[in-house]
C-alpha cells in the first residue's frame, strides 16, 4: 500500500487501546507499539498518535510485514508547524 492509498479517515469503531507517541522518534515509537500488541487481542483496533514524519511510512511497513491491517492515518496540524498523525490498525491474530 503506498502513502496515496492509505486511508486518511479514522474508522467509525472505536479504539480498543492507544499507543500515544508523541515526542517521539519512530524507532522508539514502533518498539512502544510493539509492546502493547502483546497486550491487545486479535480483531481489536490499535490507535497510534505521533507526530514523527515518518509515521505514514514506518506504520505502513509495520501492517505490511505483520499480518496487522493499516486501516486509517489520519494528519492534523497542531500549530503553525507541528503535525500530528494518528494511525488505526486492526490487530491480526498471530
Amino acid at each position: 500500500m503506498t502513502e496515496g492509498e492509505i486511508p486518511e479517515t479514522a474508522p467509525d469503531d472505536d479504539p480498543d487501546m492507544t499507543v500515544d507517541n508523541r515526542g517521539t522518534g519512530c524507532a522508539s515509537g514502533i518498539a512502544r507499539v510493539q509492546r502493547a500488541l502483546e497486550d491487545v487481542a486479535a480483531g481489536a483496533i490499535l490507535r497510534v498518535r505521533s507526530t514523527d514524519r515518518r509515521a505514514k511510512t514506518e506504520y505502513a511497513q509495520l501492517a505490511a510485514q505483520t499480518d496487522h491491517e493499516l486501516l486509517a492515518i489520519e494528519t492534523d496540524r497542531n500549530g503553525l508547524l507541528r503535525k500530528e498523525y494518528t494511525t488505526y490498525l486492526e490487530i491480526g491474530g498471530e
